[in-house]
């Protein structure tokens, strides 16, 4: 289960959504410079950074080299140039490939422990979610994701998946940024346990396959599948 002790960054990036909502901030909008943000925010310039990053990886904000930081529009679809555009089909592509075949076996091998564990994940985001933090609501689906790998009884999946652990936490956070739909992967993550937890590995396997897609489509992410 998730701690919620708020780190530096974390404690920014609410900071700084809040600022947009408190002073109306609409997209195109320029947020004060990254000096100002930080004295004002009383935190560190590494800190806001990250904070900012987090902010642009939820397509709330875009950050621009030498002209500052404005605010993105939820709606308008995440991430904006060609090149991230790319990468987030790929891992789209990539969970594609793995997560649903996982979600079979954790139908399968799971544990009572792994039940319990999945549930909490859930409860977590959407707790979350009622209190507005789309930070922890992102680690809460992270979670229910690697507890389905360690379900999965295979250790190769979660090897295998490593590597990219970051770009798919990230790829995770894109679909938050779609307020119209902001419980749907709640909703999703309890059809995949539903299925998990009776033990039905072809339903599992294709609530996953819907969740991912359903992802992507939130993300405005397309991509290639066979």
């Amino acid at each position: 289960m998730m701690t919620q002790n708020e780190s530096a960054p974390e404690r920014a990036a609410r900071d700084i959504r809040k600022l947009i909502k408190t002073k109306g901030l609409q997209s195109g909008d320029s947020l004060p410079s990254q000096r100002m943000l930080a004295g004002e925010l009383n935190v560190s310039r590494a800190s806001l950074r990250e904070a900012l990053a987090t902010l642009e990886a939820f397509g709330l904000v875009r950050i621009l080299a030498g002209k500052g930081v404005f605010v993105a529009d939820p709606q308008d679809g995440t991430p904006r140039d060609a090149q991230s555009t790319r990468h987030a089909a790929q891992v789209y592509q990539f969970r594609l490939a793995i997560e649903p075949y996982v979600a079979g076996l954790a139908a399968q091998a799971r544990t009572n422990l792994h039940l319990t564990a999945l549930q909490n994940s859930i409860e977590e985001m959407r707790q979350a979610l009622l209190d507005d933090n789309l930070f922890y609501a992102a680690k809460a689906d992270t979670e229910f994701h690697n507890i389905l790998l360690q379900a999965a009884d295979n250790p190769l999946f979660a090897k295998a998946m490593h590597p990219t652990a970051q770009s798919i936490h990230e790829n995770q956070m894109l679909p938050f940024a779609n307020a119209a739909a902001i419980q749907a992967p709640l909703q999703e993550h309890e059809q995949v346990l539903r299925f998990v937890r009776e033990r039905n590995p072809s339903r599992a396997r294709d609530a996953m396959h819907f969740h991912v897609l359903s992802a992507a489509t939130r993300a405005n992410i397309a991509f290639l599948r066979p």
